[in-house]
């Protein structure tokens, strides 16, 4: 609606609308402008460069100190000797290995000025690389177990970079890294590449993720392990959670129990299937006494089933108690005594928080306050030890 004296007047009028459309097409104009600058400065110039650079080249950055391997966006180191062996082994047999992204920058002034070349994408891939290349690890034979290397990796098992013939010394450190080079990329334009590029990666949840890196001993146990057919007596798993692997996460969790007892959340998960994802010197001995708690547990399966204790955090609890009533016994244990005071702890919780009292309260409470933190998990395994203890 135009203003009342405008219409008026005519002229007024006229005047009014001939200096509206000025404005509009004033703004626009500066709209315009404001574009172009916006396409000159993200112009196809800035974008990634194809290039490819040898080994050799990444050595020698690295021990000049311009070659940055760990900027803040990008993951911790977590790879276990068996991925380092079978990237080694991609070298050597001339199979291609993923691209590395590298912001190329400019530090200091004057005579202290230096290039900086810092790895947006791929510093586990050139970390593993640079430490085969000091001697810091020779070829595991179990690799050649649990990844599909070649035939000319076997021949060169238990020997370091220096120990290998000058000619396959020669492939490894005149072998072509691809490379995308960035420049003129500050910190937040780099952080929001490097989100792009592992996208899907974020997009998968943490065990698969795992799935995707580890293929040893640890990894193929738990999988193993994850299909057995008693985990359908406890009706613990959906089948959304077989689609994303939470059931294989899940049976990781209560292994690492029979293995090295109860762990703080997730936080030591990756460390397991890093440690023995090579050599497992435990396996066979674990993997009996995980067998003997779940058959504890099968003596009470219809109660796991039908009551609280189907829930994760439960049963974790549940099978961490069983555990350390096992070191004891030595065997499998007979639970069908405890069935009914476990019913009742569980008939007890499904009440009104104010109602609850004793033992109940105190369980609920290690539930609401972070059922998967370390001091909750172990409070809630004495509870159940307790109830169970006096059965056996």
């Amino acid at each position: 609606m135009e203003p009342e004296r405008f219409q008026q007047h005519p002229v007024l009028n006229a005047f009014a609308r001939i200096r509206l459309r000025f404005i509009r097409v004033k703004a626009y104009s500066s709209e315009l402008r404001v574009y172009k600058q916006h396409v000159k400065k993200n112009k196809m110039s800035d974008a990634p460069k194809p290039n490819t650079l040898a080994i050799s080249w990444f050595y020698g950055e690295h021990q000049k100190k311009s070659l940055i391997l760990s900027p803040k966006y990008q993951r911790n180191a977590i790879w276990s000797i068996g991925q380092k062996c079978f990237l080694i082994d991609s070298l050597i047999s001339g199979c291609p290995i993923p691209q590395v992204y590298i912001n190329i920058k400019t530090e200091g002034l004057g005579k202290e000025k230096m290039t900086i070349y810092e790895v947006v994408d791929g510093q586990q891939r050139l970390r593993a690389i640079l430490e085969f290349l000091k001697d810091e690890w020779s070829h595991v034979a179990t690799t050649a177990k649990s990844y599909p290397v070649s035939d000319l990796y076997k021949k060169y098992i238990g020997r370091k970079y220096s120990d290998l013939p000058n000619d396959i010394q020669n492939t490894i450190w005149e072998y072509q890294i691809a490379v995308q080079e960035l420049r003129g990329k500050d910190a937040q334009e780099i952080q929001g590449m490097f989100r792009r590029l592992n996208y899907v990666v974020l997009s998968l949840t943490d065990q698969e993720l795992r799935h995707s890196q580890y293929f040893g001993e640890f990894a193929v146990t738990v999988e193993s392990l994850t299909k057995e057919p008693f985990w359908d007596d406890f009706g613990l798993f959906t089948r959304r959670d077989s689609r994303r692997m939470k059931d294989a996460e899940f049976v990781s969790e209560l292994f690492i129990i029979a293995l090295d007892g109860i762990q703080d959340q997730q936080k030591t998960l990756n460390n397991y299937y890093s440690s023995y994802d090579v050599v497992f010197p435990q396996k066979s001995k674990t993997v009996t006494k995980f067998k003997q708690i779940i058959s504890s547990l099968e003596t009470i399966k219809d109660t796991i089933r039908n009551t609280r204790f189907r829930n994760k955090s439960d049963f974790y609890a549940l099978v961490a108690a069983v555990n350390g009533l096992q070191l004891t016994a030595g065997k499998p244990l007979d639970l069908s005594e405890a069935q009914d005071d476990l019913k009742n702890l569980s008939a007890a919780l499904d009440q009104p928080a104010e109602k609850l009292t004793g033992e109940a309260q105190e369980y609920h409470t290690t539930i609401i306050e972070g059922g998967n933190k370390l001091a909750k998990r172990k409070r809630r395994m004495e509870i159940l030890h307790d109830i169970i203890v006096k059965h056996i």
